[in-house]
């Protein structure tokens, strides 16, 4: 089966000419191509994409090749449920079920007070869910300044950016379950993403050059506000907790 080169449409073998615009065949004429397969679309170009990488295959290039996979990213479709059930809520898992560990289970103390099972669970299961919202929270922060750093893109495409941004905090992580020197590790992953957000911002949300470091800060200042309260409500759940056990254990 052949192909017309002119108008593209599907000619008979063995046509002198192409019945839709007379084309003459044999020079002209080019074979049919297969479909492509789901790797193959994926890896084309953007126009072709549909869906998103597999988790994996997301992590490791956005951490080793983040300037090639934001442009992958940006030409994907998705929804909000999907970036959660696919990818926040198991990567956002790693740093609260490290710290649980640590504090818990292996018997790492705060404060010279050992952090009791139950607990550590309940302030993991706090601070889980709260870091869930967090990340919702900060890409509707991101959306809203968008406009006043003559940026655009919507809810979506800030959450995208937030997610995929705090990749390398979240793998980060499982330094939690090290001592002393886990922080460092931690930290590295801190600043990581804040290049990953760097490198994505004037992708996803079409910001000027210019207005990129300017948007990075007030963004970073206003998530940092809202991360600490979270720290502040897992921090008090958590001692409340631990002097409820004491009182009444």
């Amino acid at each position: 089966m052949a192909f017309c080169s002119k108008c593209g449409s599907q000619m008979n073998e063995g046509a002198a000419f192409c019945g839709a615009c007379g084309a003459p065949a044999g020079t002209g004429t080019r074979p049919m191509e297969p479909p492509l397969s789901p790797s193959q679309v994926y890896a084309g170009s953007s126009s072709a994409r549909t869906e998103t990488a597999p988790m994996m295959t997301r992590v490791t290039n956005i951490l080793t090749k983040p300037k090639q996979e934001w442009q992958v990213i940006d030409g994907e479709s998705t929804s909000v449920a999907s970036l959660y059930s696919g990818y926040i809520v198991i990567l956002a898992a790693i740093p609260v079920v490290a710290s649980f560990i640590k504090m818990s289970l292996i018997g790492t103390s705060v404060l010279w007070v050992h952090v009791a099972i139950v607990s550590g669970l309940i302030g993991a299961i706090v601070g889980y869910v709260l870091s869930l919202g967090g990340v919702y929270l900060a890409a509707f922060v991101i959306e809203k300044l968008a406009p006043t750093f003559q940026s655009q893109g919507d809810t979506l495409q800030a959450l995208k950016l937030v997610a995929y941004a705090y990749t390398a905090a979240w793998v980060a992580g499982v330094f939690n379950l090290l001592p002393t020197i886990g922080i460092l590790g931690v930290l590295a992953g801190g600043i990581y993403s804040i290049y990953l957000f760097y490198l994505g911002l004037p992708v996803l949300m079409r910001t000027p050059q210019n207005k990129v470091v300017v948007y990075m800060i007030v963004a970073a200042v206003i998530i940092f506000v809202i991360y600490i309260v979270i720290g502040l409500v897992v921090g008090t759940i958590t001692t409340a907790s631990y002097v409820g056990s004491r009182v009444f254990g």
